[in-house]
């Protein structure tokens, strides 16, 4: 899969998308890594600040020096004002041999014709991939548009830009998170808003009266509310000692704005106070190959302190594995040159054990997670795709179930959630996607 995808890169640019847990982000860290081993420049974007932090990378607007700017018109007035700093993103984009923008579906038509109108004025001549799924998380639409008239054209594909890319478009097909099919054939229609009887009873076959809260279970709620008073009260009922991890976070550029800072932590999935007990459910939030993966729980067996504070946790995790949790430093970074070379440098860091309590998570900090004990609490669901990311966390969907207690009858609570752009649809039908294998 990847040498077919290094392959294609080499002679165009490429859409990579897929449904949820096909193995997006992991197929986009291998591309990554072999760029880097043959010494390449890659640039690496996200197209929010929480997607930049999932990428391990700098936003969009952030690299492309575009301020507030959202549209062309206002970025060509702000440049007047920053000359020096677009020669320098000159000079970055002249050596870059790939851009790689995660999350792509939040990026809007305005803002992608912004990236092309860069990459042409600096005559940018490496690949840009592009990855996510445009039936999921669609761009954030500024108060007071109702969707119509100027913000017609929403999404990145409707840009007057987009068709200049000639982007490649490559599809993954194959579940990395769930064996089961027909949960997998479920998930796909509800990722395309197909409603059926079928759609109906399968989930309608899922819910239980009420969130019964055990310690091998995650619950998701839509509003982070809910998600911190679960967590604090199964944590209360523990009778061990409550120990307290704060982060450390270091302020390297002193131009570094507070509110950007501030924003950037919010981002994190680590927190600022990280509150635990032995004997406490927790869930990494991060991949660490070969020893744990984001979204797997486990639970703390023991605290190690050196000097008061604590060194290490020691994690016993559902497989009976026993690992020594240490804590992640999290980098704030910016692209700069150094000589003829791009390179990535820190301006502030935050370091913190990259774990969270496994009672309750938010559907929202959930992306990218694989969790296998699964209760959504459906109450509080409220943007396009938040169903669908709810549900796709599931490994196995006999042990996912759902909560639903509005007086609203479910089907019509379902219908009204579960909404699919017309757009969306048509731009994935009248498109065509190649679909690349495993490597033998």
């Amino acid at each position: 899969m990847l040498n077919q995808l290094l392959d294609i890169l080499k002679k165009s640019n490429v859409f990579l998308t897929g449904r949820g847990g096909v193995g997006k982000s992991h197929l986009t860290q291998a591309v990554i890594k072999h760029y880097k081993s043959e010494l390449k420049n890659v640039v690496v974007l996200g197209s929010t600040g929480i997607a930049a932090v999932n990428v391990g990378g700098v936003s969009v607007h952030s690299f492309f020096k575009f301020g507030i700017c959202s549209n062309l018109e206002e970025l060509r007035d702000y440049d007047r004002k920053q000359r020096g700093k677009l020669g320098e993103l000159k000079k970055m984009l002249d050596v870059c041999d790939l851009i790689v923008i995660d999350e792509i579906s939040m990026i809007s038509a305005g803002l992608m014709d912004m990236i092309y109108y860069r990459l042409m004025s600096s005559r940018f001549v490496g690949r840009v991939m592009l990855v996510g799924d445009f039936y999921q998380l669609p761009p954030v639409r500024k108060n007071g548009d109702d969707g119509n008239s100027l913000f017609k054209f929403l999404y990145a594909f409707n840009s007057s830009s987009w068709h200049e890319f000639e982007f490649k478009n490559i599809e993954l097909v194959v579940s990395k998170r769930t064996k089961d099919k027909k949960f997998y054939d479920i998930l796909s229609m509800l990722r395309v808003g197909r409603l059926s009887e079928e759609v109906f009873a399968y989930i309608e076959n899922l819910l239980v009266p009420s969130v019964q809260v055990d310690d091998d279970t995650s619950v998701l709620f839509g509003r982070n509310y809910e998600a911190d008073e679960l967590n604090n009260k199964m944590l209360s009922k523990l009778p061990a000692q409550l120990e307290r991890a704060e982060a450390l976070v270091e302020i390297y550029d002193e131009n570094l704005n507070e509110n950007a800072l501030d924003r950037w932590i919010a981002n994190l999935y680590a927190p600022e106070i990280l509150n635990i007990k032995i004997g406490a459910k927790v869930i990494f939030t991060v991949n660490k190959w070969g020893e744990y993966y984001n979204g797997e729980r486990g639970q703390i067996m023991q605290i190690l302190k050196e000097g008061g504070e604590i060194k290490s946790v020691i994690v016993q995790k559902a497989n009976g594995e026993i690992v020594e949790v240490e804590r992640a430093r999290f980098d704030m970074s910016e692209f700069v040159m150094e000589g003829e070379h791009l390179e990535e440098r820190a301006r502030a860091s935050l370091t913190q054990f990259p774990l969270k309590l496994a009672y309750a998570i938010t559907i929202h900090k959930s992306q990218g997670m694989s969790i296998e004990n699964l209760v959504c609490d459906l109450n509080h669901i409220f943007a396009n795709g938040q169903l669908y990311v709810a549900l796709s966390r599931a490994i196995d969907p006999k042990k996912l179930k759902i909560f639903y207690g509005k007086s609203r009858p479910f089907r019509e609570y379902l219908q009204s959630v579960v909404k699919i752009d017309e757009e969306v649809e048509k731009f994935y039908l009248e498109n065509k996607f190649e679909n690349i294998k495993e490597d033998v």
